[in-house]
């Protein structure tokens, strides 16, 4: 997996907190003006993105836009979800292909 020009690390759910609906228009100018454009969702970040419930609105709308969204899988087996049942368009890393991906990309921004 080919890295980013700008990674976002996300751990809050876009059912609790408000970061992802903040995050959504930066990251979409970022996309806008070519950007490659990567957000992990992780922690509780990934709370949401099961195919069997109500998806947030900031998702599909995410999902929308050129920015490509990432799941860490560890992360939703923790909180009970199954990773094989994540929504369509989200890509689920494990542990390695996280660093990997970090490593990969030319900027990193935390949001835990």
């Amino acid at each position: 997996m080919a890295g980013h020009d700008i990674l976002y690390l996300v751990g809050h759910g876009a059912r609790q907190e408000l970061h992802l609906e903040d995050l959504f228009p930066v990251a979409s100018m970022q996309a806008e003006a070519g950007r490659n454009v990567g957000i992990v969702l992780m922690q509780d970040g990934v709370i949401g993105l099961s195919s069997k419930g109500l998806v947030p609105e900031v998702i599909t709308d995410l999902l929308g836009a050129d920015i490509h969204l990432h799941s860490l899988g560890p992360d939703m087996t923790a909180r009970g979800m199954n990773p094989d049942l994540v929504i369509e368009g989200i890509d689920i890393l494990d542990y390695d292909t996280l660093v990997d991906l970090i490593t990969d990309s030319e900027k990193v921004i935390s949001i835990l």
